[in-house]
């Protein structure tokens, strides 16, 4: 009975990673799909030539700060504050970039506008239904609360500097190493925002958001389940009441989200049959490994789980459904070459913003203490 026990599970646990890793490649098929489509919509009417004119006067006025930058680029002055605007060749690239470091904009669902918020309708409930007979009366039904919600941007910059002789030096391919600097520091600004924010001039994090036990939640809550011991698993336990207390709609997207130390925890837990049979290593190349059938994601600014402390270290959300994160288009460049002599500083500015729309779709791992 046990053995037939044990192979229902093994079956369960394959199943669960099948429809997994499927969701995930759905999920990646799509953004690839889109990505596509984007390289081969024109942009605006400008024909490549124009591009590579965009894309040299960028480059000219990088190195040497030229004046005719704003001229052959197209590109207009920021306000008082100056600058130019970021040719679209060269923004595509640094988008391309972050999407590729930060590990929250290949799950969250991102939005981009023109304006300084977007607002959103949300539905807090679920709209009732009844059934009736052809001739039968049909009573009024409850109809879900709506609420408003704004997501404002708000300001990142990166401040990268740079020689003017490494400028001048023919050989390095300017355009190359600032998309790198500003995707690197951007990306680990917002990705730190997007989980532990305050609303205060950044985004607003997930984890910034009071928890409750499961079955307390409502707007503005997220539901935790404590393990009983600070800064470690009791058992296996919580793993599975957290992956019952997500709703089933939200299942299909799921990850657990977690810090690198949390991952290091979880490969050593053993199940009620004494094996490591919860986390399972990925069997694909380029694919996540896997806890209870769904994909793990690390991320480094996740808090450390730390024995004896206390700390949200893992969730398990559908990010997709949970949080929406709103980017502003355009992307600003100030060469300053006075400030930080002899180094040539670039002041890259770009306006995001972040908040969670959907609190059901999160689930915390709270490492505390009974």
């Amino acid at each position: 009975m046990e053995t037939m026990q044990t192979f229902e599970k093994v079956d369960q646990a394959i199943h669960n990673l099948e429809t997994s890793f499927k969701a995930f490649q759905e999920k990646q098929d799509k953004r690839f799909q889109q990505l596509y489509a984007a390289g081969q919509r024109p942009l605006l009417g400008i024909d490549s030539n124009q591009n590579c004119s965009q894309k040299q006067a960028f480059i000219d006025y990088i190195t040497s700060g030229q004046s005719s930058f704003q001229e052959k680029a197209l590109t207009s002055v920021e306000g008082p504050t100056g600058g130019f605007l970021i040719p679209a060749v060269v923004t595509e690239r640094i988008e391309t970039a972050l999407n590729r470091i930060s590990p929250l904009r290949s799950l969250a669902r991102v939005t981009n506008i023109s304006t300084d918020s977007l607002e959103l309708l949300i539905d807090k409930g679920n709209a009732d239904v009844g059934w009736v007979s052809e001739t039968e009366e049909r009573k009024e039904t409850e109809t879900p609360e709506l609420t408003k919600v704004r997501i404002p941007v708000h300001q990142i910059y990166a401040k990268p500097r740079a020689s003017q002789k490494i400028l001048d030096d023919a050989s390095i391919d300017i355009e190359n190493w600032l998309v790198g600097k500003v995707a690197e520091k951007m990306a680990a600004a917002e990705n730190a925002a997007f989980i532990h924010g305050d609303g205060e001039n950044k985004p607003t994090g997930f984890l910034n958001y009071e928890t409750v036990p499961v079955g307390e939640g409502s707007w503005g809550k997220l539901e935790s389940l404590d393990t009983g011991m600070d800064g470690k698993f009791k058992n296996t336990d919580v793993l599975l009441d957290t992956l019952n207390a997500m709703k089933p709609q939200y299942l299909h997207g799921a990850v657990w989200f977690m810090s690198r130390s949390a991952v290091s925890a979880l490969r050593k837990l053993k199940d009620e049959m004494g094996g490591y049979s919860l986390w399972q290593p990925s069997l694909v190349a380029g694919s996540p490994d896997s806890l209870l059938g769904y994909p793990i994601v690390i991320s480094d600014d996740m808090p450390a789980l730390v024995e004896g402390k206390s700390s949200r270290s893992v969730v398990f959300a559908n990010f997709y459904e949970a949080y929406q994160i709103v980017d502003r288009a355009s992307l600003n460049v100030l060469r300053d070459p006075y400030s930080a002599k002899p180094y040539v500083e670039f002041y890259v500015t770009k306006r995001i913003g972040g908040d969670v729309v959907n609190f059901d779709a999160i689930k915390v791992i709270n490492f505390k203490g009974d």
